[in-house]
């Protein structure tokens, strides 16, 4: 236990050191929670406040997952500092146990912190479930941060990384149904989204919101998360490297699409039982 324990506070410390940590999950989603307030300070409805919630609270969860876990893992590979623990009696686990809880103790803050502001400045009431809603949150955060380190396994090199994360940000961040509304969306694109990871934390977090449901009516959200979390932490920790000369195969970045097939199961199962 002292070893993880030393190794969060570790993590935790590295991690507040890098701007983009605090940019991506707090300074962006909070420029977006004001900016798209202060422009819709015409509509305070429950509808409006909801829109603006969740895309600020997705744009979060995946700048943390992604960007926070993903790219900042490729980094300490790159800079050494992996290598450093390489010579300690540590396996790969408690590193990546410090990077979950650390995004955890990182994100979930802020999460707080919108929803009292939504609150108390734009009077939002509160969600029927508020609890219930940070758990969710919560679950899809380490399930982000996941895939985050997975993308991180796969990728040589630090120009590799960052192009196979922005080829996951993007997509989820545009055909989620977090920036544009997903009625907005044609029919194919709403076909699409139903094979994209971050349309179910959309989905959960809108029905929490707007329809008042707790984490038993929404248990396919859950469950695609929880899933997630277990199949990104075992290939995350079958891949890991502590060196950055240590390459990874091409078969073995076919790995990557075991982190979306949760998703590909759960999207033909809504096409087929809408």
């Amino acid at each position: 236990m002292k070893h993880y324990l030393a190794l969060i506070a570790i993590d935790l410390k590295l991690a507040l050191r890098q701007r983009t940590v605090i940019f991506f999950n707090y300074l962006f989603p909070l420029l977006i929670f004001f900016g798209f307030a202060q422009m819709r300070s015409g509509d305070r409805s429950p509808e409006s406040m909801t829109f603006i919630l969740r895309l600020s609270i997705s744009l979060g969860v995946l700048g943390s997952g992604l960007f926070g876990a993903g790219i900042r893992a490729i980094q300490e590979r790159e800079m050494n500092i992996l290598r450093r623990y390489k010579v300690t009696p540590i396996t790969p686990v408690p590193l990546l146990t410090a990077s979950m809880i650390t995004g955890f103790a990182v994100f979930m803050p802020y999460v707080v912190l919108v929803f009292c502001l939504a609150h108390f400045i734009y009077h939002m009431p509160w969600p029927a479930h508020t609890l219930s809603l940070i758990v969710f949150i919560a679950i899809a955060l380490v399930a982000f941060r996941s895939i985050g380190l997975i993308i991180a396994s796969v990728a040589n090199s630090m120009q590799e990384g960052t192009i196979v994360v922005q080829l996951f940000y993007f997509p989820m961040l545009f055909l989620s149904g977090a920036t544009i509304p997903m009625e907005v969306l044609s029919k194919p694109l709403q076909v699409v989204a139903k094979f994209i990871p971050a349309s179910y934390l959309v989905e959960g977090i809108e029905k929490m919101m707007k329809g008042g449901a707790g984490l038993g009516q929404i248990l396919p959200q859950v469950g695609v998360m929880l899933l997630t979390v277990v199949v990104g932490t075992a290939v995350s920790t079958k891949l890991f490297r502590w060196e950055k000369e240590e390459k990874i195969g091409r078969r073995a970045k076919l790995w990557i699409a075991g982190i979306l097939l949760p998703f590909v199961i759960l999207g033909f199962w809504q096409l087929y039982h809408p």
